[in-house]
């Protein structure tokens, strides 16, 4: 005797919803993972903490991801996203050097969990480097781009560009309120704290450009 198997037909409708349910868990578990890898670091995370901070299964990470290197990869699509796709009108340097610099810090404060990680891998010089350097890159340089011409135009002739580049990406990476350092410092803005750190990098290398 031969068995028919009807397969039944899903409807778009439920593969909609599907499709939206699993977006849903992979958003959890990302940011579970974000939170996480932010306070304990790399090592410190187990894949079972990931699950239990996101309320899933742990078959869920190795269905959606495959394990714990993947996750933290992937967290830093909105790092990847941003700053590939960023563009400076070069025609006026000083205007994209303070663009940058104001993005970045809203970036940074909006994001601070990955930036906290990243800050980690850097400390640490982690074996992860080599497989994010498609988020570091980036906007290291287009950082490099703007000030070299900077120096053609001769609006900020800094020394040394390569200097520049780690002393405004060191400030700009810690442009944020850590409340272990900044005790009694009343909140400020996101804003405000972009226009500061603006103003400190601007003026900080115009005057090394004449010493």
């Amino acid at each position: 005797m031969f068995k028919i198997i009807v397969q039944k037909e899903v409807s778009p409708f439920k593969q909609k919803k599907d499709r939206e349910k699993n977006k849903e868990v992979k958003e959890q578990i990302l940011q579970a993972a974000r939170l996480l890898f932010s306070k304990k670091g790399y090592d410190g995370t187990t894949v079972r903490q990931i699950c239990e901070e996101a309320n899933v299964s742990l078959a869920l990470i190795s269905y959606h991801f495959g394990g714990k290197e993947s996750v933290f990869y992937e967290i830093f699509e909105p790092i990847r996203h941003t700053f590939m796709n960023m563009n400076y009108d070069l025609s006026n340097s000083l205007e994209a050097l303070s663009s940058f610099c104001r993005h970045f810090v809203l970036f940074r404060i909006e994001h601070h969990e990955l930036i906290n990680i990243l800050q980690q891998e850097l400390v640490m010089n982690s074996s992860r480097l080599e497989m994010l350097k498609d988020v570091f890159w980036p906007s290291w340089d287009q950082l490099q781009v703007i000030l070299e011409e900077c120096k053609k135009q001769h609006t900020i002739d800094f020394p040394s560009v390569e200097v520049a580049v780690n002393f405004i990406m060191g400030t700009l990476m810690f442009s944020y309120n850590n409340p272990f350092l900044n005790r009694s410092q009343p909140e400020l803005s996101a804003d405000t704290i972009a226009d500061l750190a603006v103003q400190y990098i601007i003026k900080g290398l115009q005057t090394a450009q004449h010493q």
